[in-house]
């Protein structure tokens, strides 16, 4: 009885924060809906969310998901560069400092240039493939996860590592047994906002020297006042967002079961006070 009765306000409280945003949404909705009737909005201008409903049952299966193929491939593709790349570079970054003074400055102005004003360029080095698109997205991608890896590679307190070298961990342990485990929260966040980028990077990238995709499907049905298809693309990119957005939280959930039992690190500041013999437990695990 008192088990079912401490997990009843937990189902309760994630139905109610389900929902909210839904009820929401509905509300918008049907506030954009009675507007569009009353006030005679031209379909070209804002679409009625039926109207928009009726799109995605009409051409969903024959125009946007065939082009949502490419996107999720380019968005899918660049997101793993990204990840790769912001690995590499936050290792580097933490362990060499002539690496962090030289490289770290390059990789913030990076983010000053228009993405958009890339593609051409990239379009002429590798040609009209997927590749510039992808590279793109890795570009808008990496950055905030490179960020987020490095801040939390370097929260760990100094003490914490000392407590590992007197244990005689080697530096491989302490990256993967100690520094890893506590900077996750920190990667998962940026990893949770780079899944957000890599869609918009692979939109954006389709506009130029694409010829599929729902950013050139986007293009072309703007240029032709389609903007029903347009808003039905739109929906579709944008569950499709959320969708890797949850997929991420997912496997945070699965790769950090103690996040919310216990507070970070709480095992081993009780294993620095109980003195030598947990010590000594602890030296049997590295």
């Amino acid at each position: 009885m008192t088990t079912r009765t401490a997990r009843s306000p937990s189902a309760l409280s994630r139905l109610g924060d389900a929902a909210l945003p839904l009820g929401i949404m509905f509300s918008l909705l049907l506030v954009w809906e009675a507007a569009v009737h009353l006030l005679g909005v031209k379909a070209y201008v804002l679409p009625a969310p039926s109207a928009i409903f009726g799109e995605l049952v009409t051409s969903g299966t024959k125009v946007i998901l065939p082009q949502l193929k490419a996107t999720l491939f380019e968005t899918l593709a660049g997101y793993a560069l990204a990840v790769a790349m912001a690995a590499v570079l936050s290792v580097l970054i933490l362990y060499s400092s002539a690496f962090r003074r030289g490289v770290l400055p390059l990789v913030v102005a990076s983010q000053t240039v228009p993405v958009i004003t890339m593609a051409p360029v990239l379009v002429i080095w590798f040609g009209y493939n997927s590749l510039p698109r992808i590279i793109i997205t890795a570009i808008v991608a990496f950055f905030p996860l490179t960020i987020a890896t490095v801040t939390g590679l370097r929260s760990l307190e100094p003490q914490f590592v000392d407590f590992f070298r007197s244990l005689n961990a080697t530096p491989a342990q302490i990256f993967f047994k100690l520094r890893l485990p506590v900077a996750l929260p920190s990667i998962f966040g940026g990893l949770k906002v780079a899944a957000t980028l890599a869609v918009i990077g692979a939109t954006i990238s389709e506009w130029v020297g694409a010829s599929q995709g729902i950013g050139y499907l986007i293009a072309q049905d703007t240029a032709q006042l389609n903007t029903t298809r347009v808003f039905a693309s739109l929906t579709v990119l944008g569950i499709s967002g959320m969708a890797l957005f949850g997929l991420v939280g997912l496997i945070e959930r699965l790769s950090m079961p103690w996040l919310h039992k216990r507070p970070s690190l709480a095992w081993l500041r009780a294993a620095r006070a109980n003195g030598p013999t947990t010590g000594a437990f602890f030296r049997s695990q590295l």
